[in-house]
């Protein structure tokens, strides 16, 4: 059986990969460099 420490880690570990899921996939796909518009403002 796994120590309390051991469970506690591993959740908190599960918990900062599960979180933001919807942001992290959101980068994946449209990416997080900004667009030329705002950065050189035409």
């Amino acid at each position: 059986m796994a120590s309390k420490t051991k469970k506690t880690e591993y959740i908190r570990e599960r918990k900062k990969a599960t979180s933001g899921k919807k942001r992290k996939a959101a980068n994946r796909t449209k990416g997080t460099t900004k667009s030329a518009k705002t950065l050189f403002k035409d």
